[in-house]
């Protein structure tokens, strides 16, 4: 398994591209700059197999027209992001709304699911609060390393990502919080923005996390 993180658009999200060293590959938040994310895929070898969506905001969706044309895929969303993330709701300046919902899309990210691509198993974990569909993703690594996280705009290093947009709440942010504080320590997170950091760091640090484990 590799994983390479391109850091897209105006507002330096985090696309992650997840290869399974067999052929098949996941992205995951396609903000935007499709071209340099099928040139990594190009040069790895890989094909597309999957793109997975921590939540809808739309500098996390961007290059889905685009990515999409060159490489069909299966787009995976939780419902309650997939009702209003294909709409004019979705507006964030200076992107280019995607208006159309993906033929491939499927709203199937429920808490617990198991999503499978190639020879990578990644399970959903609700975390709405964001976004009301926002979620985390859980993939475990070899025998005897620690899983990754990928944590969308949920938690960054440091920091969380903001209630105050359309959907955002606050209780469930706080809920969600406590969720991912209970996650093993040595976790890995790969966050929608910003730096990759560990759990363990964050329940030292991020004041938002240490809040929630007094």
């Amino acid at each position: 398994m590799k994983i390479q993180c391109i850091v897209t658009g105006a507002y330096q999200e985090n696309a992650y591209l997840v290869f399974d060293g067999a052929g098949k590959a996941a992205v995951v938040d396609p903000g935007e700059d499709a071209p340099r994310i099928l040139a990594a895929l190009r040069d790895a070898g890989a094909e597309l197999a999957a793109v997975l969506l921590t939540h809808g905001h739309l500098d996390h969706i961007a290059a889905l027209p685009a990515l999409l044309a060159a490489a069909p895929a299966p787009v995976h969303v939780a419902a309650p992001d997939a009702a209003w993330c294909f709409s004019e709701r979705n507006s964030l300046e200076p992107y280019e709304p995607v208006l159309t919902p993906p033929a491939t899309l499927v709203a199937d990210f429920s808490d617990g699911a198991e999503i499978r691509v190639g020879a990578l198993a990644f399970r959903v974990l609700a975390t709405p609060g964001h976004s009301p569909g926002s979620v985390c993703l859980l993939l475990d690594g070899p025998p005897g390393t620690p899983a990754t996280l990928f944590s969308g705009d949920t938690l960054f290093s440091g920091s969380i990502g903001r209630t105050d947009f359309e959907g955002g709440n606050d209780a469930e942010m706080a809920s969600s919080l406590r969720r991912l504080a209970s996650l093993p320590p040595g976790t890995r997170v790969l966050p929608g923005h910003g730096p990759a950091t560990i759990l363990a760091r964050e329940l030292d640090v991020n004041p938002y996390l240490v809040a929630m484990v007094r």
